[in-house]
């Protein structure tokens, strides 16, 4: 037979438990209240116009008639010149080079290689 508690040792750890539990409460609103105020004032009204701005020049442009057809590399390339075809094909490897599966992907080649 197990011996039984006292009731004020169980009205205190009752007591104990309301009171974490109260205090994880404060905490909780604190740090919402927090993150309302700073949401708030990251969120500048010329941030977000811009931010919508741009949804809708997307938007806009998706739904744009597709009559006209993107001109290919060459095809600058020859209306305008070896200059304008170098800076697009170094243009287009900076950017392959830069994208994170690419990079990801050489680094673990490398790390095999050696």
């Amino acid at each position: 037979m197990r011996p039984s508690r006292a009731p004020d040792d169980i009205v205190h750890s009752i007591a104990q438990v309301e009171r974490r539990i109260e205090l994880r409460r404060a905490r909780l609103a604190r740090h919402a209240e927090e993150l309302r105020e700073t949401a708030q004032q990251k969120a500048k009204p010329l941030a977000v116009a811009g931010v919508a701005a741009v949804a809708v020049a997307g938007f806009l442009l998706g739904r744009r008639p597709a009559g006209r057809i993107a001109r290919s590399g060459s095809s600058v390339a020859a209306k305008t010149g070896v200059v304008a075809a170098l800076a697009t094909a170094l243009q287009a490897a900076l950017s392959f080079g830069m994208n994170p599966l690419v990079r990801s992907t050489w680094r673990s080649y490398m790390r095999r290689r050696v």
